[in-house]
């Protein structure tokens, strides 16, 4: 059985202060527990570049891109947290997702709402 990608897909910025963004952060976190413990696979930006902005000195259209080329090259749905709506780079995550015909999205309701995805991984 070939191994699945799911990209969750959510806001990170928020309104940029600090509070926000390690909420956003720990929100995203707690969708990885709840897939990697249902042994499917993921890829969430939130944690690859965790307060990068911080951290180095790129610009945030960089990290916008790069989680974009992650979702292009390796996801096989994406995963739509709530309120993904309301972050650019999420609704542009999702409207790509959209295009595509054989890349599902998901809109789980919390990270105990994961069955469906649980289910179509193991496909």
């Amino acid at each position: 059985m070939p191994f699945k990608i799911v990209f969750i897909a959510g806001p990170y910025f928020g309104s940029g202060n600090r509070e926000e963004i390690e909420k956003n952060i720990r929100e995203a976190e707690k969708y990885q527990i709840a897939l990697a413990n249902a042994g499917v696979g993921f890829f969430c930006a939130h944690n690859h570049t965790e307060h990068f902005q911080d951290k180095a000195s790129a610009v945030e259209e960089f990290y916008k891109e790069l989680d974009f080329e992650f979702l292009k090259r390796s996801a096989n749905a994406v995963l739509a947290m709530p309120n993904w709506e309301k972050s650019l780079g999420a609704r542009r995550e999702i409207e790509w997702a959209k295009q595509q015909k054989d890349l599902p999205i998901f809109y789980p309701k919390s990270p105990d709402d994961i069955s469906e995805i649980v289910r179509w991984a193991k496909q």
